[in-house]
């Protein structure tokens, strides 16, 4: 008896207009999931590549939320909301002063070195219109609201910039992150420094850690059969088990022999199958007395039956 629904990863590529958690109901729908999980919001005028882990897999969500990323951005220039982009409070609009400004004192020789800069960045304060929360809201919220909110800073890490171009609203990059920087407000601390109104007009994630837009598809292509396996999207070392530990992984104890060596990210423990997941187990953490530790059992309700003699 095989579960009633399907698991995976699904690389899906967002457009632009819609919330990462609308893309997720979407998702739901179409595939006739239960579960779809995300490793990674992006706000609702970005686009580009999001990761969709299904059914068993949303547990390995948080793995994923930690990879760094890669974005191509847009800047307009002599515009500025409170956001950063499109969607925000228009603050400032006077592109047609304030280009041609650009132009003059910004060569490309100068905005190589600026944007060259930011590497040396080591941490960044969150933008004050974010989706984080503070007492339950949306920080967003409170300051349109008028009231005060603390700027939280936290680390983060610029590994690289290139790809500099000048275009005819501003100028376009490409940008290499630690997971949580948010771009926009790269965009916003630059327009401060200046003295000159940024936004950003685009932006499309390109990259989430060793995974990119090759494949990705629309939410009009995507079907069950685009679900990647766990061989080729998160592998593991594995310990394949007989009917006997099967029973004992599936009931919560252990198996002590031919355990694989110690990764990062633990092993798995297959099925005879080998491609079914049955544990998925860390040596981290764990107590001397036990041999391993387990971070999810995927349980089949159908094992009741099997093991009911």
């Amino acid at each position: 008896m095989s579960k009633p629904y399907h698991s995976g990863f699904l690389f899906v590529y967002k457009p632009p207009g819609i919330t990462s958690s609308d893309l997720v109901l979407k998702t739901k729908r179409i595939l006739g999931q239960k579960s779809v999980g995300h490793t990674g919001t992006l706000d609702r005028f970005a686009e580009g590549l999001l990761i969709l882990p299904c059914g068993d897999y949303t547990a390995f969500s948080q793995v994923f939320l930690g990879k760094d990323k890669s974005y191509y951005g847009e800047v307009v220039v002599g515009f500025k909301t409170d956001s950063g982009d499109p969607e925000g409070v228009v603050e400032v609009d006077d592109r047609e002063n304030f280009l041609p400004r650009f132009v003059s004192e910004f060569p490309k020789e100068r905005l190589l070195a600026e944007l060259g800069q930011l590497t040396q960045l080591t941490s960044q304060k969150a933008p004050k219109i974010s989706a984080l929360k503070v007492g339950g809201k949306r920080q967003s919220d409170l300051v349109r609201e008028g009231s005060p909110v603390e700027e939280k800073e936290r680390p983060i890490s610029i590994y690289k910039v290139e790809d500099i171009q000048l275009t005819e609203f501003g100028f376009s990059f490409r940008i290499h992150v630690s997971s949580g920087t948010y771009i926009r407000k790269i965009v916003l601390d630059l327009s401060e420094k200046w003295g000159i109104p940024l936004s950003l007009g685009k932006l499309v994630r390109e990259s989430i850690g060793e995974y990119d837009l090759n494949g990705v598809k629309t939410l009009d292509q995507i079907s069950n059969q685009d679900l990647r396996n766990w061989k080729e999207v998160f592998p593991l070392p594995t310990r394949v088990v007989d009917e006997v530990e099967k029973k004992t992984v599936i009931h919560g104890g252990y198996i002590w022999d031919k355990l694989p060596k110690p990764v990062e990210n633990g092993f798995y423990v297959v099925d005879a199958d080998e491609k079914t997941i049955l544990a998925w187990c860390d040596y981290e953490g764990k107590p001397d007395h036990i041999p391993y530790r387990y971070r999810k059992v995927f349980f089949d309700p159908s094992a009741k039956i099997m093991f009911s003699k």
